[in-house]
């Protein structure tokens, strides 16, 4: 069931910047419905108490009994002082005199934590639009509902309705920002087991006023904050999500993604769960490639993705080289660089004798190196092997594998680990060291690990390789191109059959197969000979898109008598579709050979024009293989497409076929992107299959386009 909820904020109701950084950098609060009674009073209490809040702390009770020991105010108003943001621990129905009561005494920021709102359905959607209406009246600004509120861990201000997430408050450079409470809450306390620090911590829930977006952006301009890190269930606004990767690529900030909802099923959760509407992952996928979000598949990737890149920051361009203690672990870390698309150096000859000649390769000295337990009792072995392989030319990073001690600390006193820290900061190269599992790191190992310099350090060998995998594509990812403003075509948005869409594209550059529009069959036996047979003959109907479903298209006529009759026979099949109006045929050759593809652009709701390009003709829905980016594209990007098919070999020829002219099919999917941008905002589609593909000769054989 699918809930119709927006899943951010409407453009009418969107915060300013600067609202939104003064509501995070709050210097007073006061928690309404505070109660000795509540729990949930109690641990917005207690997490401002124990966190250390150095603002005021209000508390307000209708009846004006204490809480928590302390003296309470019976509204907002009487509190008689000046306070920044409000914690409304009160039910739905409460809510709306309560922001009347916050706004009577000049509150201007809320954190609403109530349920039953968007995530219940229609009715509760319906009820959450008032909520923000009268909140725009009230000139009021509130996060969530359905949230846990938000933490400045620099500025130590606590407005958060729940345990705290992060142990030890101890404030680091990546933001977080989740659309789940009960997710931040969690990730905050596994970061803190890998040394992983938050400067703020940002629940949105049902992102009623201020979305992930909106967080994200306002925190992103923040000097102390080097990373973002986003848990998103849906992203509301093509145009934000743009504002804010441009910002952050400008400001060479990475941000860190973990976008749920990759299935239709989870698609169904998340709108059953915020309110949230789940576009087409696939496209979601390719617009945060291309923006340059780092995309992740789990909460523990989110966590030491964001930990590794904030600690080594953009790395020079080359390929991953790996030590390892452990010859088993040199196995699992090929096939997880496999499987996350990680590039494993080659080692030169000259790496290869360098590591010989120091006794750190035992056997063949291929990455990964393997130095064996040897490296136990001679600590030089594995310092030896790191800068050998440090100093090779493809090189860019180095991961040193490597095993976690049991206890609290390093205990030998001249080990491997303790000689390690030193080497590594000599490498002149980014470094990341990773323990064989997943293992917890105590306070006292933590601190001992971050002063030998053994940082960063992640536990677990796939979560590891994929972190530095997504570290790597970060650094090499380059803004996508902008498309230089054409004028508009002005060409009625009604129905065009074959003839008139393969005419718009050859008016465009793009070379087609030569066709003869015919009325009669006389006229399509004289387009026969004068194309030369063998050819093909095809209904034309703006109406029917699939001519081949209903024997609309005859194949290899190789003479007179089969070009006459396949005429009668298509046109016949085309009027016999009710609603269709045939305007006679379509003569062509009858190409053999080359390779198929099939290159469309479909204008997505919330992402706009995106384009496909992919194998066509029969094996367009038998192989699924295709690859996405929005508009527009240029060559180099539409050659890095071609790249991804799964089928990329076929366009390299073997057993005697010839190889494709892979310039020449991005110039004309580069020309049928351009086009797409200038039928404008109409268009809903225009694609071609097949477009042949037979050496240099490139050309569409068949044309459709539709309009909204």
């Amino acid at each position: 069931m699918t809930v119709s909820v927006a899943p951010g904020p409407s453009r009418d109701a969107r915060v300013g910047l600067d609202r939104l950084r003064s509501l995070f950098a709050a210097r007073s609060v006061a928690i309404v419905g505070a109660s000795d009674n509540s729990r949930w009073s109690f641990t917005t209490f207690t997490t401002a108490t124990r966190y250390g809040f150095p603002g005021e702390l209000f508390l307000v009770n209708r009846s004006g009994a204490p809480a928590h020991g302390r003296p309470t105010a019976t509204s907002c108003a009487a509190i008689g002082e000046h306070v920044d943001v409000a914690v409304l621990l009160v039910g739905a129905a409460s809510l709306p005199d309560a922001l009347r009561d916050v706004a009577d005494a000049g509150i201007r920021g809320v954190v609403a934590l109530a349920s039953g709102f968007g995530e219940t359905g229609a009715e509760g959607h319906a009820a959450q639009a008032e909520l923000v209406a009268l909140a725009q009246k009230l000139d009021v600004v509130f996060l969530g509902p359905n949230c846990l509120g938000f933490l400045n861990l620099v500025d130590r201000c606590c407005a958060w309705a729940s345990p705290l997430p992060v142990p030890d408050a101890t404030p680091g450079p990546i933001a977080l920002v989740s659309q789940s409470g009960a997710v931040a809450m969690q990730l905050g306390r596994f970061a803190a087991k890998q040394g992983v620090h938050f400067s703020h911590v940002v629940s949105t829930g049902n992102q009623a006023m201020i979305d992930t977006l909106d967080a994200a952006r306002a925190l992103v301009d923040d000097e102390r904050v080097a990373c973002v890190a986003m848990f998103v269930e849906a992203i509301g606004d093509a145009a934000r999500f743009d504002d804010l990767a441009a910002r952050a690529a400008e400001l060479g900030k990475p941000i860190v993604m973990m976008k749920v909802g990759r299935s239709e099923l989870a698609a169904e959760i998340i709108a059953s769960h915020t309110g949230s509407l789940a576009g087409d992952d696939a496209v979601i996928d390719v617009a945060l490639r291309q923006a340059g979000v780092i995309r992740v598949d789990s909460l523990e990737e989110l966590v030491a993705t964001a930990g590794l890149v904030t600690r080594m920051g953009a790395v020079g361009a080359g390929k991953l080289g790996v030590v390892s203690i452990s010859g088993g672990a040199c196995d699992i870390v090929v096939d997880a660089a496999s499987a996350a698309g990680v590039p494993l150096a080659v080692f030169t000859d000259e790496t290869r004798a360098r590591l010989r000649e120091t006794g750190s390769a035992y056997g063949a000295a291929h990455n990964p190196l393997d130095v064996t337990g040897a490296a136990v009792g001679g600590p030089e072995l594995m310092t030896n092997a790191v800068a050998a392989v440090a100093a090779d030319p493809d090189v860019a990073v180095v991961c040193v594998v490597d095993v976690l001690p049991d206890g609290d600390v390093l205990t030998e006193p001249n080990g491997r680990l303790r000689v390690l820290g030193p080497a590594l900061a000599a490498l002149g190269k980014p470094c990341v060291v990773l323990n064989q599992v997943s293992q917890d790191m105590p306070a006292g190992l933590r601190a001992e690990v971050s002063e030998l310099g053994l940082e960063p350090w992640i536990a677990g060998l796939d979560l590891g390789i994929r972190s530095i995998g997504n570290v790597m594509r970060w650094s090499a990812w380059r803004p996508r191109v902008h498309a230089v403003p054409e004028p508009p075509l002005a060409i009625d948005p009604s129905a065009l059959s074959e003839a008139a869409a393969l005419a718009l594209l050859a008016d465009h550059g793009i070379p087609t197969v030569p066709t003869r529009l015919v009325h009669s069959a006389d006229e399509a036996v004289a387009a026969a000979r004068e194309l030369g047979h063998p050819v093909v003959v095809k209904v034309v109907s703006p109406q029917i898109i699939h001519k081949s479903d209903i024997g609309g298209v005859a194949l290899g006529l190789a003479d007179d008598d089969a070009v006459r009759d396949a005429y009668t026979r298509v046109t016949a099949a085309g009027e016999a579709v009710d609603g269709a109006v045939v305007d006679g045929a379509l003569v062509a050759p009858f190409r053999r050979g080359g390779v198929e593809l099939i290159a469309g652009v479909v204008r997505d709701p919330q992402w706009g024009p995106t384009i496909a390009v992919g194998l066509g003709g029969i094996w367009v829905n038998a192989l699924n293989d295709s690859s996405l980016r929005r508009l527009p594209v240029d060559e180099d990007e539409v050659g890095a497409m071609l790249a991804e098919l799964r089928g990329a070999a076929v366009l390299a020829g073997g057993r005697g076929g010839s190889s494709s002219d892979v310039g020449q099919i991005a110039a004309v999917v580069v020309a049928l992107g351009r086009l797409a941008l200038r039928l404008g905002p109409r268009l809903e589609s225009i694609e071609i299959n097949p477009l042949r593909v037979d050496g240099s000769t490139v050309e569409a054989l068949d044309a459709v386009v539709t309009w909204s």
